[in-house]
């Protein structure tokens, strides 16, 4: 028996206007689970690497896994999935929100969109069938003002919908799909690919329910996963103060990029722009995905002043980051109408904060000129700007039409590419890997470019998950050694929550292989054992880059820049990474011990002290024995602590490459293809 699948995807021609069903067999859904594992294997088998990204004919798939909506925490996500417009290799995004389960409830585990209309159009899937209907009346309008509208029109206030913006009309390179006004589908361009097929929107309502193999153990995982976030301080945290509890922690360890990659630290980032801040601020609630007991979403007003907003989603720390500290900008209101703007135009904040800091940085260098910007004079903590330029990039409106390519192709025109902080195309999300080691690899050799939601490494060097339940040692965040069989370990993880597809941060929260076998087992009835689902996670990870290498990407493309390899430019990193936080953060014996009144003081300990005052905490550590010495010796400049600090990235990469089978022009190895039953890839690359 087959849980948790239909067996169906549903397939969309917008050239020629039919629409129709797509049977799989069970054996594609056992080797690549759902999601974007599913939607490599099939865009493989439809040889997509051999079309334009804007083209009608790259496949843009929109797909579920087994457990997306299912009744488990976390289970609210899906992932779109295309050639990249911005990398011009593999593309997916995942997002949370409300979609996945009036999807799933449709009957079908996806959808395949190709060719293009010749006018807007938007698609209505429920669980009586699918229309593609006229939306000529929404092309212009923003994802929220789209979102409402369809709603009203489909006249189902549960009807869920995904849409882009005036971003992804205009083919913005790093466009993106929203839904829930707040969830964002947000790296690689999946919206603008969105629109060059004319595809403003997808409307789904569900009243199915797929058949589970084993509903009484889905039950006790259920109670158990919820048992764990109950009493996880890292769940407190997020539930507390949001993604952005990170930066009063982030700041103090130098992983919050500050000045376009410059600084290592700055004091106005956390007090200004953190999660506490907010939540003594402008925050007037939280906010949840489907299902999610942690609630990490922000929603925020500001009621006055030249960025007044009315109440909605607010900045997570990705936005916090690449709309704030990346722009040395502390002003806590900008940052979130950036934001709102970002979201409303359908935009990513990361490409698009990233793609300013770089011009910004190009501009005091005297790269770009005022004859270039049509007269606008870009600097640092220049708030009004930042929005002019947001505003422009969206509709691709003079200096806008520029940074609408990002930042690889800025620096190619412009110059300045030693600080073009992206790799493969794609720009760096806000972790620096000269804290945090384990995120050189990550950004290096993540299949769709520089992310840190591909893998789990992040987590890992912080000391929050390891991964001893596949025998792996964990590597410290500042050494060569284990990083490489950590980062492969953190790679399966994460392809494996991409392709089921679940919250990685209820995943990271709540266990590992042996929890995710818990959940899969009673949905799907595939008995897995914890082996075969790793192999599973290998087997996906390997299409993937395969396909990657297929589009053109090789040995050459899993390169830093050397920005974010050696100490900053301004100040000092810190040494103190994962010593302290992470033991208290995972509650040790206090967590096992599942005691309410011992967790109801640690709460408030935390909430009241601990993240409002991590960044200082943490920073004043810097002055213990052993630790002060050597933050002196690199601020005067001392060529050996220089290359201590230094991020060792060859050592680490050709271990990697050696662990992975990875020939010298970077593509998986027959022998290692053949071995996860893809002889047919392997007679692709070779």
């Amino acid at each position: 028996m087959m849980g948790g699948n239909w067996g169906k995807i549903l397939e969309v021609d917008l050239e020629a206007g039919t629409i129709e069903d797509l049977e799989l067999d069970e054996k594609i859904y056992r080797d690549y689970l759902g999601g974007s594992g599913l939607a490599a294997r099939i865009f493989f088998e439809r040889r997509g690497w051999e079309e334009d990204p804007l083209s009608p004919a790259n496949p843009l798939m929109i797909m579920l896994g087994p457990l997306s909506g299912v009744n488990l925490p976390g289970a609210s996500r899906l992932e779109i999935c295309a050639r990249s417009p911005l990398t011009g290799i593999w593309g997916e995004s995942c997002m949370g929100g409300h979609f996945a389960p009036q999807l799933k409830g449709t009957g079908y585990d996806g959808i395949i969109v190709s060719g293009a209309s010749d006018k807007p159009v938007y698609l209505v899937v429920t669980d009586e069938g699918a229309e593609i209907r006229d939306a000529s009346h929404l092309w212009g309008k923003d994802t929220y003002e789209t979102e409402d509208a369809l709603k009203e029109e489909v006249g189902d206030k549960r009807a869920q919908v995904i849409c882009i913006g005036q971003a992804g009309e205009n083919l913005v390179k790093y466009a993106n799909v929203m839904n829930d006004k707040g969830s964002t589908s947000g790296r690689g361009g999946m919206g603008a690919v969105m629109g060059s097929k004319r595809l403003k929107a997808v409307v789904a309502r569900g009243k199915k329910r797929p058949p589970l193999a084993d509903e009484e153990g889905l039950k006790e995982t259920r109670k158990k996963m919820n048992e764990t976030i109950k009493f996880n301080l890292v769940a407190e945290g997020l539930s507390s103060f949001g993604s952005n509890v990170h930066m009063e922690y982030g700041m103090a360890i130098g992983d919050v990029p500050t000045k376009n990659w410059r600084e290592a630290y700055w004091e106005a980032g956390p007090d200004k722009l953190g999660g506490t801040a907010v939540a003594e601020s402008i925050l007037t609630k939280t906010h949840s995905c489907y299902g999610c007991p942690v609630g990490c979403k922000r929603i925020v007003e500001v009621k006055t002043g030249p960025f007044a907003l009315a109440e909605g989603p607010g900045s997570e720390y990705e936005a916090a980051a690449a709309l704030g500290t990346l722009q040395r900008m502390d002003d806590r209101d900008a940052n979130h109408k950036a934001n709102e703007l970002c979201n409303r135009y359908g935009m990513d904040v990361i490409s698009a904060g990233s793609t300013i800091a770089y011009a910004t940085e190009a501009f005091e260098e005297g790269l770009i000129s005022k004859a270039d910007t049509g007269g606008i004079e870009l600097g640092w903590n220049r708030p009004g700007i930042l929005i002019e330029l947001i505003e422009k990039i969206a509709r691709r409106d003079g200096f806008g039409d520029d940074l609408a390519e990002g930042t690889r192709t800025m620096s190619a025109k412009y110059g300045g590419e030693e600080f073009a902080v992206h790799v493969k195309g794609m720009e760096c999300p806000m972790h620096d890997p000269r804290s945090l080691w384990g995120m050189a690899l990550t950004y290096a050799t993540s299949i769709r470019g520089a992310c840190h939601c591909a893998d789990a490494n992040l987590y890992t060097d912080m000391g929050v998950s390891s991964h001893k339940d596949m025998g792996l040692k964990r590597s410290w965040p500042y050494r060569a050694k284990g990083k490489a069989a950590q980062t492969i370990g953190s790679q399966v993880k994460g392809v494996i929550a991409n392709s089921a597809v679940i919250c990685i941060y209820i995943w990271v929260i709540t266990g590992g292989i042996p929890e995710m076998v818990e959940m899969l087992n009673p949905v799907t009835g595939f008995s897995y054992s914890e082996g075969e689902l790793v192999d599973t996670g290998h087997r996906i990870w390997y299409i993937k880059r395969a396909i990657g290498n297929l589009c053109g990407a090789t040995r050459d493309h899993d390169r830093l820049p050397r920005r974010i390899l050696e100490p900053h430019i301004e100040g000092t990193t810190s040494s103190l990474t994962s010593m302290i936080y992470p033991t208290y953060m995972s509650m040790g014996p206090m967590g096992k011990m599942r005691n309410e009144k011992i967790m109801d003081m640690n709460r408030k300990f935390a909430n009241n002290v601990l993240f409002p005052n991590l960044n200082k905490v943490m920073r004043a550590m810097r002055f213990m024995p052993g630790l002060w010495g050597k933050q002196r010796a690199l601020a005067a400049g001392k060529q050996e602590e220089i290359e201590r600090r230094t991020v060792p990235f060859e050592e680490m990469i050709e271990e990697y490459y050696h662990l992975r089978d990875i020939d010298d022009k970077g593509r998986p190895s027959r022998r290692r293809l053949e071995s996860l039953g893809m002889k047919d890839v392997a007679d692709a690359l070779f």
